[in-house]
Parts: C-alpha cells; structure tokens; sequence
C-alpha cells in the first residue's frame, strides 16, 4: 500500500485566525480531501504585519509574526487512512509540516525584530521574509523527500527527534 503524506504551504495570506504551537488533531481537518493520492494535507502558514516609528533618524519597527492553521483548508482522506494506526501515523507525519511553520513563525520574528532597518525598511522585511520563506519551503521539502511522504519509518523517526530536538531549545529560548 502506498502512502503519501501532505504538501504544506507557506502563504502571506490575510485570512484564518493565528494559533500557538500545540499539537494537531483530527478536528485541524475538516476540510474534503482531494483526490490527488496524498493521504492528508495541512494547510499553515505564517503571516506577519509591522508598525514602524520613526525616531532620531532611525526606524524602530514593532513586529507581529503569528502561525495560522485552517482547519478548512487541511484534511485527511479517510478512504486511504481507515485504522486508528494509519491516523496515528498521519497525525504524527502532519504534525512534523506544523512543526516546521512553527519554526519559521519564530525564526522569522527573530531575524525581523533583531535587524536594524533603514528608510527602505518595507523592501528590507520583504527581503528577509523571502530569505527565511525559502529555508523553510527547502526544509518542508526535505522532510518529504527524506520521510518519504511518512513512508519511510526510519525516516520519520529522525525527523521527529530533529522536531523534538528543535522545539525543545525553541522552549528553553522562550523561558530566557
């Protein structure tokens, strides 16, 4: 039987309500699945807006970098995952795409609140953004390819100790 895990997908859009890190369930799919063999899809993103203030010639600039999950637009095909093992898996495989938005949300923030701007600071955050976008799009697709869509076991369970690994000094940055 073959198993395909999801596209993911890192959009601006301004749509969606924004959510903590926590852990996906199947309430995060209530969208209808496709018919393009994948066995589920999560549908996250991360957006963000800015307020700058100029000061003395400089531009201070106030971030707000959220993660947004649709439930609507993220689903399962129960039709390929029809045992509480294979939704486990599934679960666990979405989760890892979450994960790496998760990242990014934080990364991003970082890298946008630490940088120092100047006059031509919308092209700068743009700029930045599009940096740290496409670390991220090649990490996503990295986990595809290396997990096998959660295919391959060993794969995914190098992954998730890599997740597990991340979001724990992600967790202890957080506490300083």
């Amino acid at each position: 039987m073959r198993f395909l895990g999801a596209a993911f997908l890192f959009l601006l859009p301004f749509l969606t309500h924004a959510q903590p890190y926590r852990k996906l369930t199947t309430r995060d799919f209530m969208g209808a699945p496709a018919s393009d063999g994948f066995a589920a899809y999560t549908y996250c993103y991360v957006s963000y807006s800015y307020q700058p203030t100029r000061h003395n010639g400089n531009y201070n600039i106030d971030f707000n970098v959220q993660l947004n999950m649709s439930p609507a637009k993220s689903w399962i095909s129960y039709a390929q995952v029809n045992n509480t093992t294979l939704l486990k898996d599934v679960l666990k495989h979405e989760q890892g795409h979450y994960n790496i938005a998760y990242l990014m949300k934080n990364e991003l923030y970082s890298v946008l609140s630490h940088h120092r701007y100047t006059a031509n600071y919308q092209s700068e955050i743009a700029a930045l953004f599009r940096e740290i976008d496409s670390k991220y799009h090649k990490l996503n697709a990295d986990y595809e390819a290396e997990t096998q869509h959660m295919a391959d076991i060993r794969g995914q369970l190098k992954w998730d100790q890599w997740f597990s690994k991340q979001l724990d000094q992600t967790q202890m940055a957080a506490n300083y």
